[in-house]
């Protein structure tokens, strides 16, 4: 009986969140989706759950704009490999994301080293991040339903609500596991296209399970053919006062 009740309550939590998703999307104005245009004096932070989500989701974006990109890995990517030990496995990723920041030439990365798949339960170190002196910050689609994924939208709002956000910052959403069902920016990465590839494709630990480079090329060309271009990123972008009607 108490299983059935708990069932029930899940149900119906979960129609409601999908009406509000439903009504936030519907109650915007159907359009393709403009080139994002970021001056020379924005600073953008990507907020990336586990190594590798900022070069799968907006790593087109960190290739144009690298030295206005701070970047910060959430959790440590200890269970990236079921083959590999836990404390092997941070060393592997940790290594692996200097080398691709390196690469890229950002201005500043650094690790919050939450335990992965905790994030949800991480927020007494997600709130320490000071978000004010940003004018983007950059995490994965709400819509996306990887529970360290998910986690990032909701310690955004729970960050607002207690004041630690305190200007009206843009909160550009990008596609890792989930696509975004209304972008409303686009980045044009045609000739930059294969350079993203090859810094996914240096997170050796995780394409050996998945190749990414492959898949989320094939995602980012066929994101083109809505605006004519060859291969583009495309965001969902709102300021973070919108995100509370979700």
């Amino acid at each position: 009986m108490i299983k059935k009740i708990k069932k029930k309550l899940k149900q119906n939590i979960f129609k409601k969140v999908i009406s509000k998703v439903f009504n936030f999307y519907k109650n915007l104005e159907t359009s393709y989706p403009e080139p994002l245009e970021i001056k020379e004096d924005d600073k953008i932070l990507i907020l990336a759950p586990h190594a590798d989500d900022e070069s799968i989701g907006c790593g087109g974006l960190l290739l144009k704009y690298a030295k206005q990109c701070d970047v910060i890995f959430l959790t440590d990517g200890r269970y990236g490999d079921n083959d590999i030990e836990p404390k092997q496995m941070i060393e592997i990723r940790k290594n692996e994301v200097i080398s691709v920041m390196k690469k890229l030439e950002v201005n500043k990365f650094k690790f919050l080293d939450i335990e992965d798949t905790k994030l949800d339960s991480g927020y007494d170190i997600f709130k320490t991040i000071n978000f004010n002196q940003y004018d983007y910050i950059c995490i994965p689609n709400s819509l996306d339903q990887h529970p360290d994924h998910k986690a990032v939208s909701k310690h955004i709002l729970k960050a607002f609500k207690e004041k630690r956000i305190q200007k009206d910052i843009n909160i550009l959403m990008y596609e890792i596991w989930g696509t975004l069902p209304l972008p409303n920016f686009y980045t044009d990465i045609s000739d930059i296209i294969e350079s993203k590839k090859e810094i996914i494709n240096m997170y050796h630990s995780q394409v050996k399970h998945i190749d990414y480079a492959t898949k989320i090329g094939a995602l980012n060309e066929y994101r083109g053919v809505m605006v004519t271009k060859k291969s583009i990123e495309v965001y969902m972008i709102v300021k973070v006062m919108f995100l509370i009607n979700v």
